[in-house]
């Protein structure tokens, strides 16, 4: 396997509405150009096969992200329409953690400065991030089904 999601791949460069990166720089680093960040690496399942030593796991795990997206996706734009501090903040976190546990680090970066945004009580742009959010997460689960749980 290798790392998907590099600038030279053709799916792998989906074009992030310009407000994205601009949205998503809050509180964060925005000198790392957001599309060099891998949309999915490949090797951080790698490694979580091997940390536990049964890649089936992994692979249950990874589709496990995936079966539960839309309902991530759901949370965080409900918590953040109706402006709850608490339950948004749980749901960028949650979706930060899921999505780099799986490889998707382009959106785990996504959900850390959605979390900034959130923290900083800008719901308005948290609100404009929600469409980032959206499609970067169908790129990722669909790249996830490409890449690491092909059928078979």
């Amino acid at each position: 396997m290798s790392i998907s999601g590099s600038s030279t791949e053709g799916e792998g460069t989906h074009q992030i509405p310009a407000l994205c990166p601009a949205a998503a720089a809050a509180g964060t680093e925005a000198g790392v150009a957001f599309e060099e960040i891998p949309l999915v690496d490949l090797l951080v399942l790698q490694d979580l096969e091997t940390q536990l030593a049964q890649p089936a796991v992994a692979k249950k795990f990874a589709l496990d992200y995936i079966e539960i997206w839309e309902q991530r996706y759901l949370n965080l734009t409900n918590a953040i329409s109706g402006q709850d501090l608490t339950t948004a903040l749980d749901a960028a976190i949650s979706l930060k953690i899921g999505s780099a546990m799986v490889g998707g680090l382009r959106l785990a970066r996504l959900a850390e400065d959605i979390e900034s945004v959130i923290r900083s009580g800008s719901w308005d742009k948290g609100q404009l991030m929600l469409a980032c959010v959206s499609d970067l997460g169908h790129e990722t689960v669909a790249r996830l089904r490409q890449s690491y749980l092909p059928a078979g």
